[in-house]
């Protein structure tokens, strides 16, 4: 289960913002403008996976416009 924290969401293990979507307690687009994690798949057909290349380079874009 996902839990608010006061930690850089950037740095949320991608298996833990992956549960949080399969659990629906976070949806796929909060995964990616929050916690910059890229989900491929779908729910409905339980093939949710972290896109490891997109997420690394959204993460770093985003980590950069965090910190300007």
């Amino acid at each position: 289960m996902m839990r608010g924290g006061y930690n850089d969401p950037l740095k949320r293990e991608l298996e833990r913002v992956l549960n949080g979507i399969a659990e629906r307690y976070v949806s796929p687009e909060t995964a990616r403008g929050v916690y910059g994690v890229v989900i491929a798949g779908s729910i409905a057909d339980d093939s949710l996976v972290v896109d490891a290349g997109a997420t690394a380079a959204l993460r770093a874009e985003m980590g950069v416009s965090l910190n300007s």
